[in-house]
């Protein structure tokens, strides 16, 4: 099966797929982690994996968003939960309204 955006490039490692994230968000993009069992082509709807905010602002009193080694955190907890599932990682682009960036960072057989 292919996939999204990096689909014809040998699978990623962590470091790799951590750059990834840390490009989107240094972009300014919001991260989403989902997952799905069986993905088709008809198929477009995937399940969300929550992030959570990492701690709040003293100044702003407002949750300042997770850093890219917690963002793979999350994927990796996500696979542990689900280790039949294909753990996808999209960034949302606030400005253009558009997914900026959507790869799948584990198979099922990377996931166990």
């Amino acid at each position: 099966m292919r996939f999204e955006t990096f689909s014809f490039l040998p699978p990623m490692g962590p470091t790799q797929i951590e750059a990834q994230v840390t490009y989107a968000l240094n972009q300014g993009w919001v991260p989403m982690i989902e997952y799905t069992e069986n993905p088709n082509s008809a198929d477009f709807y995937w399940r969300q994996w929550p992030i959570a905010a990492t701690r709040v602002n003293a100044t702003t009193g407002k949750p300042e968003g997770a850093s890219a080694a917690q963002i793979s955190s999350q994927m990796d907890s996500c696979a542990r939960r689900n280790p039949y599932a294909f753990i996808r990682f999209s960034a949302y682009n606030p400005n253009t309204r558009q997914t900026a960036m959507s790869f799948v960072a584990k198979t099922p057989q990377e996931g166990q």
